[in-house]
């Protein structure tokens, strides 16, 4: 096998910048998917006077690097998601020209597909390579590689900072039920989480996975110019359910906050057969309310399990 020594790490960051286009992630407070489908994005801009539509330029290829397992298993499933029912252009128009090495410290399945190269942590100070792609395997070539056949998998990984979630999540069909059973059935939980909740959406924005959005006209005040422009949003946001004519489906942030979780654990399962949730803690870690998902989803589960009985 191939590894490389973590005194090498920063090193290789380096000799990869010299050669390509290369995002270091690892302090990144956005998740991997704004290098794919941005905050703000014109997709189009129709000029009057030529009567001709101009795209966005081709993306260059570049590297995304350091992905930790959880923006690993995240990606791959955005990945899934923006493919269904049909490719999204301007995701794919990105995601192709991209190359994706992870490293892996935390406890978990090491993923088999959808990244380039994973340098997962086997010791103290190795890193065993997993090249997954061609292009994985080219960028493995790399001097600060080498082949060791002594070394063994140590069990010195981190741990997971939401335990009791990833376990929940193994069993998307019961968190399903219970998810949405609670609307009708606890609805104590949601009138706390409506007044604790500041409808922010700061947990969609740093969620790995959300990738709800919004469609843009607009024109320039010569008028010589039309953009069309798709913005992130957020379920939580009093605007997102707001349709011609003024009405909103989702008047208050209980029915909002509640909207995120539907579609996080219910619709996703219903639609993909998983939850659209990794347990990464981004969303409590950035929560200006410290809502903590892990803790509303095992009241939830507990309530549930007692309607049961």
């Amino acid at each position: 096998m191939l590894v490389i020594e973590e005194k090498d790490i920063e090193k290789f960051l380096e000799n990869l910048k010299k050669k390509y286009i290369t995002i270091d992630v690892r302090k990144d407070v956005l998740p991997p998917k704004k290098y794919f489908f941005p905050p703000e994005e014109t997709t189009f801009v129709f000029n009057k006077k030529t009567g001709k539509i101009s795209t966005p330029q081709k993306p260059k290829p570049f590297i995304l690097f350091g992905l930790n397992l959880r923006k690993t298993e995240s990606l791959i499933q955005l990945d899934e998601i923006m493919n269904t029912p049909k490719p999204d252009y301007y995701y794919f128009q990105k995601r192709n020209v991209s190359t994706i090495i992870s490293i892996i410290e935390e406890k978990g399945h090491i993923p088999h597909t959808g990244i380039d190269l994973i340098l997962e942590k086997i010791g103290a100070k190795k890193y065993k390579a997993h090249s997954l792609t061609s292009k994985g395997s080219l960028i493995s070539r790399n001097k600060f590689f080498k082949s060791d056949t002594t070394s063994k998998r140590a069990s010195n990984k981190k741990s997971d900072t939401m335990p009791k979630l990833r376990k929940l999540l193994k069993d998307p069909e019961f968190l399903k039920d219970a998810v949405k059973w609670s609307w009708r059935n606890h609805k104590k939980i949601w009138e706390k989480l409506g007044k604790e909740c500041l409808g922010c959406g700061i947990c969609t924005y740093v969620c790995p996975i959300c990738h709800c959005f919004s469609v843009e006209d607009a024109c320039k005040l010569d008028g010589r110019t039309c953009t069309k422009t798709r913005k992130w949003t957020a379920c939580t946001l009093p605007e997102f359910s707001k349709i011609t004519g003024g009405h909103k489906f989702h008047q208050s942030i209980k029915e909002r906050y509640y909207n995120w979780f539907y579609h996080k654990f219910v619709r996703a399962y219903e639609e993909f057969g998983r939850s659209q949730c990794v347990a990464c803690g981004g969303c409590k870690k950035h929560c200006p309310a410290s809502i903590d998902i892990e803790n509303v989803l095992l009241e939830i589960i507990k309530n549930f399990k007692k309607s049961n009985k």
